[in-house]
């Protein structure tokens, strides 16, 4: 074979690695998945300091001998300041992309595509920008249940009007996958963006290559997953006996409240009034965004760790064979996957906190779109 040959499968041969970006570790578990499912060999990972612990999650992925390559990038405040921005200095802002584009992804002639969880993201965004402008593929993964709605959080007319026609702009809108620059959206439940006639992504979504179920019955994945989380054998134990469980997922917005101690007792004492039992356990997983500690007096109370996708409590539910979880929630992603996992046998118990819980404007305005796809997926349900 002449050089020209050996180089040609040389090019062949790398243009076939895949670059997949996380910002929390949910979507490295979807990342994972889609690496597993769709049979690709030479992927590298970006993760991108977003959640508790990100640099420590990186290390402990190098450990697990999945990736060609594993990177880290810290991008500081740079969303902070994003959100602080007008309407023309957003415009301004992701049409200098370029400036903000880690180092590392200046040459990526070796990728032919990217996958990543979201397109406002000003790291991602700008890697997306990049992956476009060279003619390479840009695929939107499953981040969250924020793939299936309108995002915006704008009330006036003006800022909606400008919201709808921002990709027009260059500017990320209120569906995740609306730019022009991305290819296709893959989730877990494309059916419920296509048939929302509403929706532009709607020709964009398509399905991921496996289903939740089998991805984490898989048993090299529960042994991968015991190594990124540790934490599951110490959960093991706390659990070892015990037949029913309560968990509270909170959010991100909880770092807002002023009274924050005041505030889990206030849940605490919801659940038991719910459940009727304070002798059982009560875990709560706090959001990988938050960055202020919950604290409490309580031994009925388990933390969970905050980088843990709440999705692997399936692999603890099946391990104990627990007859019934009793899941709290405002409006969380978890819920949908959790249900789906867990619908045949009827272990799962769900409830929304609702008007009596809630503190914020954001959490208003998102709630009843949480509600309104939770009943489209026909998730059953109760608010308290």
């Amino acid at each position: 074979m002449g050089i020209r040959g050996r180089l040609s499968l040389i090019r062949t041969a790398s243009d076939q690695r895949k670059l997949f970006v996380c910002t929390k570790p949910y979507q490295y578990m979807i990342a994972r998945l889609i690496k597993q499912g769709s049979e690709f060999e030479q992927c590298d990972i970006l993760i991108l300091d977003h959640f508790y612990e990100a640099v420590d999650f990186c290390k402990k992925t190098k450990q697990t001998g999945t990736w060609h390559k594993v990177m880290y990038f810290d991008d500081g405040m740079l969303d902070d300041y994003k959100l602080k921005l007008n309407p023309v200095e957003k415009y301004h802002f992701y049409h200098s992309w370029k400036h903000f584009l880690p180092a590392m992804m200046e040459d990526i002639s070796m990728y032919s595509e990217v996958f990543l969880a979201h397109d406002f993201v000003a790291v991602e965004y700008a890697i997306m920008r990049k992956f476009s402008s060279e003619g390479k593929k840009v695929t939107i993964f499953e981040e969250g249940y924020s793939n299936y709605i309108n995002n915006s959080t704008h009330e006036t007319l003006i800022m909606k009007g400008l919201k709808r026609i921002s990709p027009w702009l260059g500017l990320p809108g209120g569906y995740f996958g609306s730019l022009k620059w991305v290819d296709s959206v893959w989730v877990q439940r494309p059916q419920l963006i296509i048939e929302d006639l509403n929706n532009p992504i709607r020709f964009k979504a398509k399905p991921l290559p496996m289903q939740l179920t089998e991805f984490l019955q898989l048993p090299e994945i529960i042994e991968e997953m015991y190594i990124l989380f540790p934490e599951i054998a110490e959960i093991d134990a706390h659990i070892q006996g015990a037949e029913v469980i309560s968990v509270v997922l909170t959010e991100s917005w909880h770092d807002e409240i002023p009274d924050r101690d005041l505030y889990v007792n206030q849940i605490v004492s919801k659940v038991n009034e719910i459940v009727q039992n304070e002798d059982s356990l009560i875990f709560i997983k706090q959001h990988p965004g938050e960055n202020l500690p919950m604290q409490w007096d309580s031994k009925q109370i388990v933390l969970l760790p905050k980088q843990l996708p709440f999705e692997l409590l399936y692999l603890i539910m099946k391990k104990h064979r627990l007859k019934k979880v009793n899941l709290f929630s405002f409006g969380s992603t978890a819920i949908l996957n959790l249900y789906h996992l867990c619908k045949e046998d009827g272990s799962l118990d769900i409830y929304l906190f609702g008007e009596s819980m809630s503190r914020t404007h954001y959490m208003a305005l998102k709630f009843p779109r949480f509600c309104e796809l939770a009943t489209k997926f026909h998730v059953q349900f109760k608010i308290v």
